[in-house]
């Protein structure tokens, strides 16, 4: 290899890195022609000669919608010498069904994806592995997000994965995933010097060529090596010496002769050989000489000997199975096809690809070439290729084959599924617009009464998901009310469950919740734990004790059935939060959001993510508030049921931290900016962030006409008893500050009545906070005071139990008791700094005269990532088992628990487990 000593230096440090343990990642990208490809075979031979495995891929244009096409190219032929029960162990067991037809694959791409690394890691097990794929710009796209999987977690595994991509084709974004992969080194080979290419074509003539001559031939190719072997085989053929006499005829040929000259030497052969360089054009490098037969028309001998002629004619590489010398050579036998003739060859190879038993994604990627004809057969087809990449989780390809069913188009009676599934993966990819937009085209083709209920329901499900629950309820109603008398009972009820999901998070929608729940609850394939659910949320606003609706609650939740793209899961979590369980809400959050990641839902992640946010608010851990907040934006559109619950925290976190401004810009630009009415229960949260702001503005009147909203809200949610939001202890403040302590006091009662009869310490002890503000002696309003943080200091509601502490040291310095005024006021300084409230911190420390103090040692400054991987390393998992369950790498993981020792104040898991045990002791009380 001329002129590439740098890139094979950067190669073979690489290769020597990995047989040392230490993995990385080298990215090759150039134009066609300047010997990616031989830089890669240097690779090869450079790793098979020093004892590593290697694994081989290429990316080919015609297969770039074949489903992890690439990674059977990688393991297939490992897989099929090695003992695979020792490399589908542990986590890599996810990974088997790629390569069984017997195995039943997870509908997501990401424990695929895990799999495959653990798979890789194992094969690693016993040699140092070089995972080498070429054009990477045409990997199917679940291949290249493996690749990018793969890049992040390679620092401390012998496994060493180098790329070639070409420049200035596809879409980048493979290429784009691995750059940014750490320490990912990035090689750009340049095109040849002159005196380069006088190297590479002195063996051609068999002396060197005059100056002239050489530095045509450079100026004629670019000094692309390629290039430059084509013009010297034309030249070559046409007896032209290498003298300066000749370099007028090198110029006269340029790049665009090269092309003609190819298709001539092609020309020259017999039709048998242009038949199967055209066959092997269209079915793709590699293909099966029994293909390339019946894709020619020709006999198994007759194939045979032709491509033996197209190996030393060179236009092949290899002839069992045939491939091309490069693909550009393959480019130019495919261009000789006029575009009529290339559909019609697409759709021979279908046929041949049908015929030989392959699966339906390898078939489609050929109709995928063709004119649109109006097929049943290929709507058929493309149907059952989209079934297969969706079973592999792999939503992205089944709309690929999906919209080129809709460009058939189907026949009349398909029409309305085909957009239906297409919508169905639109929204798994975070499409919602285009998915409503298919989904709407899928009702209003629907010509039988099944397809109408899965139609509406479909869209329904997404017009929920993107806040719009009035219209969802609508769509529902009218399914259940249209379902046909032969509908499955299990469907019918699933509808039904649905519907009254949608209607319960619809502030509007009381009166047909009720009456479609007493429906629900009669039918006789009901879900039971949907129902539970359902009547946990029921107890709570019928104002019954908290024990009685965790109960129900409790058996919704157990067992993991209610799916995380279903409604009843937030009604059993909802129970849990305003029982203030936050812990055990917290943990079946967590596995809400593993089971819709492993499932490849991704629609329900945001607002998953902004119900944990709320949670860890209302436990007082802001760090891990803010953290899921930025991960639910991160995957948030927009409109989205997510965003009320987003925003509210944010806003929350912003008074927090002293930024009333901030905050308020939030809600002006939220989905309920000034005088919005709520139409949710999300909204029902912003609601209260808002008032709240106003009470931090300052502005009362502003404060109790949201207090009042929010009044009338829950009476129209039928929610009066519920004490989610404190809108009685908000609008009471209000009046007090108005002066009408009456009502202020009326309000404050009524409140501390219902929350005592509900029976849960956060919501007895802020309301005796609000009694407290309106005491009439200080005697009354410390014992008042110092019962609520009494109560708070048994659950866990940190942030609230600072307040409370903070109002009753500030009562008891202001009425003369000093010392234990100040010793409140510390409390409050110790449980407002490990909350990391920094506004609350600083009143705190005005009023104590010093500076806030620093940030206390605890678990409640730990990430979501922390949090996780604390919870399984202190309950006994390895690290190599927190690694496979959280997708992450090892060295990961271990970055994630010497962050939580240090934040802690630790040094060991035993360490870790004492100290959260005795934060947690008080979690649940």
């Amino acid at each position: 290899m001329l002129e590439r000593d740098v890139e094979v230096s950067v190669l073979d440090g690489a290769l020597r890195q990995a047989a040392a343990g230490h993995g990385g990642v080298v990215v090759l990208e150039a134009a066609a022609g300047l010997g990616k490809t031989a830089l890669l075979r240097h690779t090869r031979e450079a790793a098979r000669d020093a004892g590593c495995t290697v694994l081989s891929a290429c990316g080919a244009e015609l297969e770039r919608d074949f489903t992890f096409g690439a990674i059977h190219q990688l393991f297939g032929p490992v897989l099929a010498t090695a003992s695979t029960d020792r490399l589908f162990t542990g986590a890599a067991s996810a990974a088997a069904c790629l390569f069984s037809p017997a195995g039943e694959p997870p509908h997501s791409l990401h424990p695929l994806l895990n799999g495959l690394y653990w798979l890789l890691v194992n094969l690693a097990g016993a040699a140092p592995v070089v995972v080498l794929v070429d054009d990477v710009q045409w990997l199917d796209l679940p291949s290249a997000r493996y690749l990018g999987f793969l890049a992040r977690r390679l620092a401390d595994v012998p496994v060493l994965l180098v790329v070639a991509s070409r420049t200035g084709e596809g879409d980048g974004s493979p290429l784009d995933d691995l750059l940014t992969a750490g320490d990912t080194r990035l090689l750009e080979p340049k095109a040849l010097s002159e005196t380069a290419v006088g190297q590479l074509i002195r063996p051609a003539f068999g002396r060197d060529a005059a100056a002239e001559f050489r530095g045509a031939c450079h100026a004629a190719t670019g000094g692309n090596p390629l290039l430059v072997r084509e013009l010297v085989r034309v030249l070559v053929a046409d007896g032209v010496e290498p003298d300066a006499e000749a370099a007028e005829a090198v110029t006269a040929a340029g790049p665009g002769a090269l092309r003609r000259h190819l298709v001539a030497r092609l020309r020259r052969r017999p039709a048998a050989v242009q038949a199967v360089a055209s066959a092997v054009a269209v079915l793709g490098d590699g293909a099966d000489l029994r293909w390339v037969s019946r894709q020619a028309g020709l006999s198994a001998p007759a194939a045979a000997t032709a491509v033996e002629t197209l190996v030393r004619q060179g236009f092949f590489e290899d002839a069992d199975p045939p491939v091309f010398v490069h693909a550009v050579v393959r480019e130019v036998v495919l261009s000789r096809l006029p575009f009529a003739e290339r559909s019609a060859q697409h759709e021979r190879a279908a046929a041949v690809l049908t015929e030989a038993g392959l699966p339906a994604e390898r078939v489609a990627s050929h109709l995928l070439k063709t004119i649109p004809a109006g097929d049943p057969a290929r709507v058929h087809t493309l149907l059952a290729a989209a079934g297969e990449a969706r079973a592999q989780g792999s939503p992205d390809n089944a709309a690929v084959y999906l919209r080129r069913a809709l460009r058939e188009p189907p026949p009349p009676e398909l029409r309305s599924e085909v957009n239906r599934l297409l919508g169905n993966c639109e929204i798994h990819r975070l499409a919602p617009a285009e998915a409503e937009t298919h989904l709407r085209l899928a009702l209003s083709l629907a010509d039988t009464p099944v397809q109408r209920v899965l139609g509406a329901y479909s869209l329904a499900r997404v017009r929920n998901a993107r806040g719009a629950t009035d219209e969802a309820v609508e769509l529902l109603a009218g399914a259940v009310g249209d379902l046909p008398s032969d509908v499955p009972a299990e469907m019918a009820a699933e509808l039904e469950a649905e519907l009254v999901g949608v209607a319960r998070a619809d502030i509007g929608s009381r009166a047909r919740l009720l009456t479609h729940l007493d429906s629900f609850c009669r039918r006789p394939r009901r879900s039971p734990a949907i129902a539970d659910a359902q009547l946990s949320m029921e107890s709570i606003l019928a104002g019954r004790p908290a024990e009685e609706a965790v109960d129900l609650a409790r058996r919704a939740l157990a067992g993991d059935r209610l799916s995380p793209d279903r409604t009843a899961v937030w009604a059993a979590v909802q129970t849990l939060v305003v029982a203030d369980l936050l812990t055990e809400a917290e943990r079946h959050l967590d596995r809400v959001l593993a089971t819709a990641v492993r499932r490849g839902l991704l629609f329900p992640l945001a607002f998953t993510r902004g119900f944990l946010a709320r949670v860890a608010l209302l436990r007082g851990d802001l760090t891990s508030a803010a953290d899921h907040v930025e991960q639910g934006h991160a995957v948030v559109s927009s409109p989205d049921f997510a965003a009320p619950a987003l925003e509210a925290v944010t806003a929350h976190l912003l008074i927090e931290a002293g930024r009333p401004a901030d905050a308020d810009r939030v809600i002006r630009e939220s989905v309920l900016p000034d005088g919005a009415e709520p139409r949710t229960g999300p909204d029902l949260w912003l609601l209260d962030a808002r008032t709240r702001l106003r009470a931090v503005q300052d502005d009362p009147r502003a404060m109790l006409a949201d207090a009042r909203t929010c009044e009338r809200s829950y009476r129209r949610w039928g929610a009066t008893l519920m004490l989610d939001v404190p809108w009685r202890l908000r609008a009471a403040d209000a009046h007090r500050r108005l002066g009408d302590r009456a009502r202020a006091g009326d309000l404050v009662a009524e409140q501390l009545r219902i929350a005592r009869s509900f029976g849960v310490a956060r919501h007895v002890g802020t309301a005796l906070r609000g009694a407290a503000a309106l005491a009439a002696t200080p005697a009354d309003a410390h014992r008042l005071l110092a019962e609520s943080a009494d109560l708070l200091a048994h659950g866990p509601a940190g942030l609230e139990l600072a307040r409370t502490l903070t109002q009753l040291g500030s009562r008891l310095v202001e009425d003369g008791d000093r010392a234990a005024g100040r010793a409140a006021l510390g409390r409050a300084a110790e449980v407002a700094s490990r909350c990391g409230a920094t506004a609350l911190s600083e009143r705190i420390a005005r009023a104590l005269g010093s500076r806030a103090g620093p940030r206390s040692r605890g678990g409640a400054g730990f990430t979501p990532a922390e949090r996780q991987v604390v919870d399984l390393a202190t309950t006994g998992s390895t690290n190599r088992q927190i690694a496979e369950r959280l997708y992450l790498s090892e060295k990961t993981v271990e970055a994630h628990l010497s962050n939580a020792y240090r934040k802690a104040g630790v040094r060991s898991r035993t360490q870790l487990a004492a100290r959260l045990a005795g934060q947690g002791a008080k979690d649940d009380c």
